[in-house]
């Protein structure tokens, strides 16, 4: 079983090979225009959305390993087939029906081989420490590739999806030596994930006070993922990055948001987790509104702020649902959030594409985006309570 740990390090390295970090916008252009980009963005996020609910109960069917072995090929043909497409129609199915569904099978997957291959050697006390290291690398992963793979796009615009689905390729023959764990510690239906959720949207809106901080979380959340699934990128077009100069810029931008996930926690803030929440969107929505005044090297500055800023709201929103549930729907309560937080992405994404070419542009579009975050988050923060904890929950230690 300690090989699977081993394993799980070059798995997860294999998987976030992702050399076309940041060149992506400039290949997924060449295929069309603003709309088009957030249509297949906004696709890959309903695609992944729709088959988180089968994908799980198909783990516990076939197992953690052949479920990996599935993600690692799917990944790999689908990053194959986008590197060479010649179409948007081939290189929109490539990711929706290959990469998005590979990734479904990846998602939790990963994490449940990690525990279950522990708690067969009675070690899942160093569950933390292990499943930190795995994100690490992926980030390291993520960061390295990143910049290769903005040296390639000048050699070949689909070569960094190419050499993505080569890395993926060799994930796959390397599933090839996961033990399969004894102990299966979770078991996973179709009934349970509806019954689960059910439970998790129950949670969420159970009471006032929950009602009031759910339907902030949810608003500004849902708001804060264009800005980092297609706003950051197209801006970083518009202010002049070349492929190479994007990629290394949100390489960085890994590495920060990896330092700020590790340290921020860490920090003595004198601040409860209403105001935290309301002041992370406020600085985020400010820096959005400068967007048509400012230059490129302020824009990669303000890039990195609001990376710092989306991790200070998710570890906030993260601890205030934390402190206001109980342990048995937890962890569906806050899958539950990220599931409503993602659907207007999914669903609205390619009018978000037009609506960006109609105002003339992203610059524009994210002043204009700025203004209502900073209008909903003023609102809606207003109307949380001051460092209330919903009385109906029960604290679990964690300050």
């Amino acid at each position: 079983m300690k090989r699977n740990i081993s394993i799980a390090y070059f798995l997860s390295f294999a998987f976030h090979s992702w050399f076309w970090l940041g060149n992506w916008i400039f290949y997924y252009l060449s295929f069309g225009n603003y709309t088009t980009v957030a249509l297949l963005d906004s696709g890959a996020v309903m695609t992944g959305l729709l088959f988180e609910i089968p994908t799980g109960a198909l783990t516990d069917l076939i197992g953690k390993k052949k479920t990996l072995m599935l993600a690692f090929l799917l990944q790999g043909v689908g990053c194959l087939l986008m590197g060479i497409s010649s179409s948007f129609w081939m290189l929109a199915l490539s990711l929706w029906i290959f990469v998005c569904i590979g990734g479904a099978f990846y998602s939790g997957t990963m994490e449940a081989l990690v525990y279950d291959s522990l708690k067969s050697m009675g070690e899942e006390g160093l569950y933390e420490k292990k499943i930190g290291a795995v994100g690490a690398t992926k980030l390291w992963s993520m960061a390295i590739c990143g910049i290769i793979g903005g040296l390639l796009y000048y050699i070949s615009p689909g070569l960094p999806y190419i050499l993505n689905g080569i890395f993926c390729l060799i994930g796959f023959v390397v599933c090839a030596w996961i033990v399969e764990p004894v102990i299966d510690t979770e078991k996973y239906t179709l009934r349970s994930f509806f019954v689960q959720n059910s439970l998790g949207v129950k949670t969420l809106f159970k009471s006032s006070y929950m009602k009031k901080i759910s339907l902030y979380l949810v608003t500004t959340g849902g708001l804060s993922i264009v800005v980092y699934n297609l706003l950051d990128d197209l801006l970083a077009v518009e202010y002049g990055y070349s492929p190479f100069g994007i990629s290394v810029l949100f390489s960085i931008a890994c590495l920060v948001a990896g330092f700020a996930s590790m340290y921020v926690p860490r920090m003595k803030i004198q601040f409860d987790e209403r105001k935290i929440l309301i002041i992370s969107m406020v600085v985020m929505a400010f820096v959005l509104m400068l967007s048509p005044i400012i230059g490129m090297i302020l824009s990669g500055v303000l890039l990195m702020v609001r990376v710092i800023m989306e991790v200070i709201y998710d570890n906030a929103s993260s601890t205030v649902i934390n402190r206001n549930t109980d342990s048995s729907v937890r962890a569906t309560t806050l899958s539950s959030l990220s599931l409503l937080r993602s659907l207007p992405y999914a669903i609205g994404g390619s009018f978000i594409g037009s609506a960006v070419q109609m105002v003339g542009g992203a610059k524009n579009f994210s002043m204009w985006f700025g203004l209502a975050l900073m209008f909903v988050t003023i609102i809606l923060g207003a109307r949380i309570e001051r460092n209330k904890k919903d009385p109906s929950s029960v604290n679990y230690g964690i300050d």
